[in-house]
């Protein structure tokens, strides 16, 4: 395969990088459960960028083009998405269980269970999907090389640098969380600021238009 030319590869990066920047119910995921601590934010950092793997393998292989050209297929991901959203939000919310903050021990959810709430957080979202398939492809040169291959290529380029910048925000609201969790009596309103923005996101997904 070869590479995109230099302009683009820098066109691109550039464009990466505003979007690595804008808000996203990624970035308001990692960050409610990096209030929990950086451990936890960690975790929730592999789930969200295992879950872009997925869309983006699916996009290189067509397999987005299903959310584009059957509406069917759109609205059961959106809201299974919806319900899977709201289903974290109320039980973060809801939660009255006492907080024993130490360093050293498991994060209290466990890490697979972590991990797994942020792939499917992020491979419920069918927008993501539509997303790649948008986005990609105008970068790609089909004269320099195989279409699929340099959606793959270009695919893991943004999902590296995005990996690094939420690793970096994770890192950034573990400390909050941390703060918040040798005061006890403020972790009660760090749960629930968790719980309603996990629920704001599902309402913003399920409000969202398809385009």
């Amino acid at each position: 395969m070869v590479l995109p030319d230099t302009d683009t590869l820098l066109v691109f990066a550039a464009a990466c990088i505003a979007l690595y920047l804008a808000p996203g119910p990624d970035m308001l995921y990692i960050a409610s459960r990096s209030l929990q601590g950086r451990r936890a934010g960690l975790l929730s950092c592999l789930g969200i960028a295992s879950g872009l793997l997925v869309h983006m393998t699916g996009a290189a292989l067509g397999l987005s083009t299903l959310l584009v050209l059957w509406p069917l297929a759109y609205a059961f991901v959106k809201w299974l998405g919806v319900a899977y959203l709201l289903y974290l939000g109320v039980r973060t919310f809801l939660e009255r269980s006492p907080v024993h903050f130490d360093p050293a021990a498991p994060v209290r959810d466990g890490a697979w269970r972590i991990v797994r709430q942020g792939f499917l957080v992020n491979l419920l979202n069918p927008k993501i999907a539509l997303f790649f398939l948008a986005f990609l492809p105008q970068f790609v040169d089909v004269a320099r090389g195989a279409f699929a291959e340099q959606m793959l290529f270009l695919g893991l380029l943004f999902n590296a640098g995005g990996f690094l910048w939420i690793v970096l925000l994770a890192f950034g609201f573990g400390s909050l969380g941390n703060w918040l969790a040798r005061r006890p009596h403020l972790w009660i309103w760090q749960r629930r600021i968790t719980g309603g923005l996990l629920v704001g996101l599902a309402l913003q997904l399920a409000l969202s238009e398809r385009r």
